[in-house]
């Protein structure tokens, strides 16, 4: 005869045998000093793209840590195939190692002057010799990259936005670039009163998930493709865009 305790102990086997399978818990780093789009609050990452990526793994039903880091530390994370990260762009090299979501967001890189300076702009060749503040570890297209490593420019790096408007303010650079939103909510902050923006962008960059190739994530990255499109078309990722942005 079977005891009370050997039945028991088959139907949880069938139940555990019948159950779908619990998904492994995802990993994935943003940047943490770029408002309003990603941004640690406390031990949170918050912005935008914390918010759009985890609509889009809880409609995949795979579940996420999204964490806020120094960027340069979340690319080196993801170089060793530790973590995906949020909010990247892509270039000619990191393709070569890098899968890639569609696109999240579409971001617009905006040159801020002095206003006694004012510069005319209509490409990267008109940057020749300028002192330029950057985020350490960013990408800012593939033209900008070959000028910076080529010389041709002088790109210094800081950690986050506030440090390059608070440098050009001081007149310790010839210009800066951000994201226009980010830059439009340090304008907004009433500090750097000598600032202005120029009207043509350096760059339109679409921003995305990636994994490291040796991850072997694609198919994952197909679902949250998938899942992007869906949020499109209910319009949850442009109310997710404007309480992000809009109410920044």
């Amino acid at each position: 005869m079977v005891s009370k305790w050997g039945r028991w102990a088959a139907w949880a086997l069938v139940v555990a045998l019948l159950s779908p399978p619990v998904a492994a818990q995802e990993r994935v780093a943003v940047d943490s000093q770029n408002a309003p789009f990603m941004y640690a609050d406390g031990e949170r990452a918050a912005g935008l793209y914390p918010a759009l990526l985890q609509a889009g793994f809880d409609r995949i039903g795979v579940p996420v840590r999204i964490e806020a880091l120094p960027w340069s530390r979340a690319l080196a994370a993801l170089e060793q195939a530790e973590i995906g990260v949020g909010g990247i762009y892509k270039n000619s090299e990191r393709v070569q190692k890098y899968d890639y979501s569609a696109p999240i967001f579409v971001e617009k890189l905006v040159l801020y002057v002095r206003r006694d300076k004012p510069r005319a702009f209509a490409g990267v060749p008109d940057l020749a010799g300028l002192r330029i503040g950057v985020i350490r570890g960013w990408s800012y297209g593939d033209a900008f990259d070959a000028a910076r490593r080529g010389g041709h420019l002088q790109a210094e790096e800081v950690a986050s936005d506030a440090q390059n408007f608070s440098k050009l303010e001081q007149k310790r650079l010839d210009a800066i670039v951000a994201v226009e939103q980010a830059g439009t909510a340090q304008l907004a902050s009433g500090q750097y009163p000598s600032v202005i923006a120029l009207p043509t962008p350096l760059a339109v960059n679409p921003t995305h998930l990636a994994f490291n190739k040796s991850a072997n994530k694609r198919a994952l990255l197909q679902r949250f493709d998938r899942a992007l499109d869906a949020m499109r078309r209910s319009g949850e990722h442009d109310r997710l865009v404007e309480r992000a942005l809009l109410r920044h």
